[in-house]
């Protein structure tokens, strides 16, 4: 026993704990040619070796384990709310009277809505409102269900009509947004729809001088499309190139991303929207994003008049409901969605009949 634990303690490091030991008998005839062997189980306090990696540097980071038992704790954590999400969703139907005496293919929808990660509360105003419009039959089938919760969602997600040029009026266009929301990508995006496919004149303008990168890929597209760029570095910058360029049909504005936090730079993206005076901000955000951290951009940007959204890598996600939780509490309109990297194929006009498809499973472009 003695010799198991330690080779225990030596496998697995001083922090292991011994939950449970026992000796295995073997029967006699195996006695003959081996010993009997002892059994232990043991765990990690992974308590006790974050303690340790405190103090003095080493524990878990020492012997390679800690960062698969974080991402084994960040696994469970997962699991547990999708535990308690099942069981607040069980609790619903127990309990409330919207779920009493529906037929299956009902909670069926309510279900994919929470799946998709629409709240709770929009969830069951969707339903009631279904439910109500619907007969007893109409709702135990499952198409004209599903046909009648998409036409209600559809009438909670804003959308705005995609960018018009006139012929004589110059636009200024102007996107912002957080760091890593794809703002570059997604300019380029719109430049190339206008300029390769409409025959339009653009110019960009950049003022996202924190980043090389992000002013070398925009040059980079500039080139490919035949557009001038600007690199402005303040306010002066800004109005001299908007002279430089009124023949222009469009002027785009791509900006730094900015921290929400950081008040100094809120401050200075306000004074540049000032300058610029943009007939359309639209506010990029990715829908891999924390829904909260989305609500406190769109709080924090609106030192701005932000007048539209730009929601992207719908591709990299599998809860769009995201998007009409926060257009139900923002009140602004989605102007655009993108669904990859490829300029300029990747990005579409807003349309809410294909967004309440999409929450339900439906892919945009079915």
């Amino acid at each position: 026993m003695e010799e198991a634990i330690a080779k225990v303690k030596f496998d697995l490091g001083p922090e292991a704990i011994i939950l449970h030991t026992r000796r295995l008998q073997r029967s006699w005839p195996m006695r003959l040619l081996r010993n009997n062997s002892v059994e232990i189980t043991a765990a990690l306090d992974v308590n006790l070796m974050e303690q340790k990696e405190n103090t003095n540097g080493n524990g878990i980071s020492k012997n390679g384990t800690g960062e698969a038992i974080e991402t084994r704790f960040d696994q469970i954590q997962l699991e547990v709310e999708e535990i308690k999400s099942i069981v607040r969703t069980i609790a619903n139907q127990l309990t409330d009277p919207l779920f009493q005496e529906v037929p299956a293919c009902f909670l069926d929808v309510y279900e994919k809505l929470l799946q998709s990660k629409v709240e709770d509360e929009i969830a069951k105003k969707l339903m009631k409102q279904v439910q109500e419009q619907l007969t007893t039959s109409q709702l135990a089938t499952p198409q004209i269900l599903q046909e009648k919760l998409i036409s209600e969602m559809a009438k909670m997600i804003p959308v705005s009509p995609p960018l018009s040029l006139g012929d004589e009026q110059r636009k200024v266009v102007a996107l912002i947004g957080p760091t890593g929301a794809g703002k570059t990508t997604t300019i380029a995006k719109l430049a190339a729809r206008y300029c390769l496919y409409e025959g339009k004149k653009a110019v960009f303008l950049t003022a996202d001088t924190y980043r090389i990168a992000a002013v070398d890929q925009l040059k980079t597209y500039a080139e490919i499309i035949g557009a001038p760029i600007e690199i402005v570095f303040n306010s002066q910058d800004a109005r001299e190139a908007l002279e430089r360029h009124e023949d222009k049909d469009l002027v785009l504005i791509d900006t730094a991303g900015r921290s929400p936090l950081n008040e100094t730079q809120m401050n200075e993206l306000a004074s540049l929207m000032n300058v610029c005076s943009p007939d359309e901000i639209h506010l990029v955000l990715s829908v891999t994003t924390k829904m909260s951290d989305q609500m406190n951009a769109i709080k924090r940007f609106s030192v701005v008049p932000i007048n539209r959204i730009i929601f992207t890598k719908l591709d990299e996600t599998n809860t769009p409901g995201t998007m009409l939780n926060i257009v139900n509490k923002s009140k602004v309109a989605i102007s655009y969605l993108t669904v990859g990297q490829n300029v300029p194929e990747d990005i579409k006009v807003a349309e809410s009949q294909k967004l309440a498809n999409l929450i339900l499973g439906v892919p945009l472009d079915e």
